[in-house]
């Protein structure tokens, strides 16, 4: 599914798998960089059905950047390292390198397939992808101790991928937070991720679950923020 041009959904939503990741297309280098990079095997047939489809066939996977190390969003991480891609990861990256529990592997009833080489990047680290195309990293921990939102300056567009962050909900004007499922769960550390957030320039938010949200991202985030105040002992 393409988003944006050059921007597509891999896997996800609308291929009725619940985590999504997202490919970015660089042509002129014949390659594709990824955040987030699905759960299975499964989730990576449906990459591969999404690359015939948008003429990506050939694309290298040059990059993989993982928004947090719990397993749907990076247990094929290991995957793509083996054929060559670059893995980078905040905080959470330690986690692809040790398969501790804060990849949650005891919700999938296996292993997490460990990763040899990770970059752990740092907080506003930018790097850019291409020309035209810069990444910046932006520490957000709160869902897990090492999450990052990934900021994509592309055109005139300020892209953020949020993995569990923030998500659309099922309302217009909704939003959904991410689950107190890892150890790692911090509301005081998600409230002032969040507080970070809430004004930052944001053309479109695409979450690690359910629809992207393709208008002022900002306002999403804002109504994040307010979400973690006026409901706090859910999220405690």
């Amino acid at each position: 599914m393409q988003i944006f041009p050059n921007i597509y959904l891999m896997s996800g939503f609308a291929y009725q798998r619940h985590q999504n990741f997202y490919g970015i297309d660089i042509p002129k280098e014949n390659r594709l960089v990824l955040v987030d990079c699905g759960l299975d095997e499964n989730d990576l047939a449906v990459m591969e059905s999404v690359k015939k489809a948008w003429n990506l066939k050939d694309r290298k996977i040059s990059d993989v950047f993982v928004t947090h190390a719990h397993f749907d969003h990076s247990g094929n991480a290991y995957w793509f390292e083996q054929r060559g891609s670059r893995i980078s990861a905040g905080e959470d990256g330690k986690s692809l390198l040790s398969g501790d529990e804060h990849t949650i592997d005891f919700a999938y009833q296996r292993a997490f397939p460990i990763c040899r080489n990770v970059k752990i990047l740092k907080d506003q680290e930018t790097i850019v992808l291409a020309p035209g195309y810069t990444m910046k990293c932006h520490f957000s921990p709160g869902h897990t101790r090492g999450s990052v939102c990934y900021e994509l300056l592309y055109g005139d567009k300020h892209i953020w991928f949020t993995g569990d962050m923030v998500q659309t909900g099922e309302e217009i004007g909704q939003v959904r937070i991410g689950i107190k499922v890892d150890s790692g769960y911090d509301y005081e550390q998600y409230r002032e991720s969040m507080k970070k957030m809430k004004n930052a320039v944001c053309d479109a938010v695409l979450p690690g679950h359910y629809e992207p949200y393709l208008c002022s991202g900002s306002g999403l985030f804002q109504i994040a923020y307010r979400e973690l105040l006026a409901n706090r002992d859910k999220y405690r």
